[in-house]
């Protein structure tokens, strides 16, 4: 018979699921991008008004190798 205390921390180790599709876009995003936790819920919100927008806007920071958060924001706010 297991221990209570492993059977709990089994328990703990297991992940939050996200509830939409966009906070997992976003999330992805945010570990994806050098400067991504600090402009973290200005990447939320992008995500959540435009996920294609945001799709498109990581694409080109992908092409144009700019892993920085303020120019995936910067394609945003062009965009919109």
């Amino acid at each position: 018979m297991e221990n209570i205390k492993d059977i709990l921390k089994d328990k703990q180790q297991l992940p939050q699921p996200t509830k939409y599709k966009w906070q997992e876009q976003a999330l992805e995003i945010i570990s994806f991008l050098k400067d991504g936790n600090d402009y973290k819920s200005s990447i939320f919100k992008a995500c959540r008004d435009n996920p294609n927008l945001a799709q498109r806007a990581v694409n080109d920071c992908k092409e144009l190798n700019k892993l920085y958060a303020k120019y995936f924001l910067k394609i945003i706010s062009k965009k919109v």
